[in-house]
């Protein structure tokens, strides 16, 4: 089904249902098809048709959900570019995906301005203010397009959206989401979360990122319910969300809902409609799953996914939780483990996770040797390392690309950062290999503590280590910091880390004369 039928879809169940919330506004189902329309004549008369790209960038809100409609209503592709982008990473993404077209919120005004001098392809620049605000235009826009394309000329296997991943290990690749893997993804979300036309969901994350659009957004519009934005996530603003709408269904980062659960309002977050909080994106301390348990009365589901394919893995629904666990694959995708090979791994043995599903990318925009190197005997290639226990649950490991080799002994981040978090004075921790001349690599701990004032000592981060982990596990080196750094969607920057790192290996400032001064480190101690 293409993406603009699922919202005539369940306006015929309910057109007067609220279907999205922002702040003090609201958008009726009827009111967002007649926009979705709207907005869908005025893209055409700005020289967008089928398979034109139009940027978008925006913090939540009912327009970003009417551009999003309109770019699927006439066939062109939807290009949602990260919030937190600063300008040459703007200027990258417009032009690796060729947008006509930048739409812009009216905070963006100042970064926008004059951009089309650094992207070419660009025939407009607006900024919604109330109205579309020309900003830059190669031509004047046609009068008026009197008549929307015919859905029959978009097909189903059509660009829907071009969503760029957060370049945690390179340049932002831009994944490319048909009509049909995203309403294949609707179907195995609707299907593993049992969703339903009384869903209410919160959006605490941004809908220019596929937890917000995919793990959010779509399926509960799909299935007729209301879903709420959040314009910008805060605490107490999310807490006060939840205690006026009471969602069903929530998906947040490990971050985010650490800072709800510690928030001092905390005791006002009303989970009792709540039947899937559901957390990803990275590690989920342990702690974190003991404070929802206390606040809430249920289990948390931790799960994993990617921009190529939305929450693959989630804990099931009727099945106990095992916390520190991805769970189990979801309705509609096949998952297996994988050697270096391409050989299938048995249970307990860490291998790369590896994907088959209708609802996965179809490739990277314009990089037909990533898109070619992903796949490997039809199967995508995460880059994602985990091991399957004998009760079938999953349980990450980390980033192939993360591993650190100690003298020939493999370590897994993950598995390090999972005993330190642990630590009563530990509120967030992030391993990287540090360069070394004897080993090749030790592990380096960047320890963010609860309370600055009193941090633990290394002494008593090895010792608490030295009980839960192999001698060769246990870090060399501890750096205390006030804040871990965050990458565009808020996870732990590991590329930053290593920076860092390579700041503070000696054999590393020779060869590479890192200068990287951050505000946020505290010392250094081995």
């Amino acid at each position: 089904m293409l993406l603009s039928e699922i919202i005539r879809k369940a306006t015929k169940i309910a057109p007067e249902k609220p279907a999205v919330i922002c702040g003090d506004e609201t958008l009726t189902y009827n009111q967002l098809v007649a926009r979705m329309d709207f907005w869908a004549q005025k893209l055409m008369a700005l020289g967008i048709t089928r398979g034109e790209r139009a940027g978008l960038l925006m913090h939540n809100s009912l327009d970003f959900v009417q551009f999003y409609f309109a770019c699927f209503r006439i066939g062109a592709i939807a290009v949602p570019f990260n919030n937190r982008y600063e300008r040459p990473e703007l200027i990258y993404a417009l032009n690796q995906s060729g947008s006509r077209i930048l739409i812009a919120g009216q905070e963006f005004s100042a970064l926008v301005m004059d951009i089309n001098k650094s992207a070419p392809d660009l025939t407009g620049v607006y900024v919604m203010d109330n109205s579309l605000q020309e900003i830059f235009a190669k031509t004047a826009a046609r009068a008026e397009a009197t008549e929307i394309v015919e859905l029959s000329e978009a097909d189903i296997n059509d660009p829907a959206v071009i969503i760029y991943t957060s370049g945690s290990t390179g340049k932002p690749k831009g994944v490319i989401h048909t009509h049909s893997t995203l309403y294949h993804h609707i179907l195995n979300k609707t299907n593993s979360l049992e969703l339903s036309q009384d869903e209410v969901g919160l959006a605490g994350t941004q809908i220019c990122h596929c937890a917000g659009l995919l793990g959010i957004l779509l399926p509960v519009l799909a299935n007729g319910g209301t879903c709420v934005l959040l314009g910008e996530f805060e605490p107490g603003a999310y807490i006060e969300h939840l205690k006026k709408f009471k969602p069903t269904i929530l998906v947040l980062m490990p971050t985010q809902l650490l800072e709800v659960l510690e928030h001092p309002n905390s005791k006002d977050a009303d989970f009792s409609r709540t039947h899937s909080m559901l957390i990803g994106g990275d590690k989920v301390p342990h702690h974190v799953y003991e404070l929802f348990r206390a606040q809430a009365g249920f289990d948390l589901s931790e799960g994993c996914g990617m921009t190529e394919c939305e929450g693959y893995c989630v804990q099931p629904q009727h099945e106990p939780k095992k916390p520190g666990s991805i769970g189990k694959p979801i309705a509609g995708v096949k998952v297996r483990l994988a050697d270096a090979s391409g050989q299938k791994l048995p249970d307990n043995q860490t291998g790369e996770i590896q994907l088959q599903a209708q609802s996965l990318t179809v490739g990277y925009w314009n990089k037909p040797e990533e898109t070619s190197k992903a796949f490997i005997n039809g199967w995508f290639r995460t880059g994602d390392l985990a091991f399957r226990d004998e009760d079938g649950y999953y349980h990450f490991a980390g980033r192939i690309k993360e591993i650190i080799i100690r003298g020939g002994s493999n370590i897994m981040p993950g598995a390090v950062e999972d005993v330190l978090d642990d630590h009563p004075q530990v509120e967030l921790s992030g391993v990287v290999g540090f360069a070394d001349a004897h080993y090749g690599s030790i592990v380096g701990a960047f320890i963010m503590p609860k309370d600055p004032a009193h941090p633990p000592t290394p002494e008593e981060l090895r010792k608490f280590a030295a009980a839960r982990l192999a001698q060769y596990e246990i870090p060399e080196k501890w750096i205390f910091v006030d804040h871990l750094p965050e990458n565009a969607t808020g996870k732990i920057d590991r590329q930053k880390l290593h920076i860092l790192a390579a700041q503070y290996t000696e054999e590393a400032k020779k060869r590479l004369r890192v200068k990287v001064h951050p505000k946020s480190l505290k010392r250094i101690e081995k």
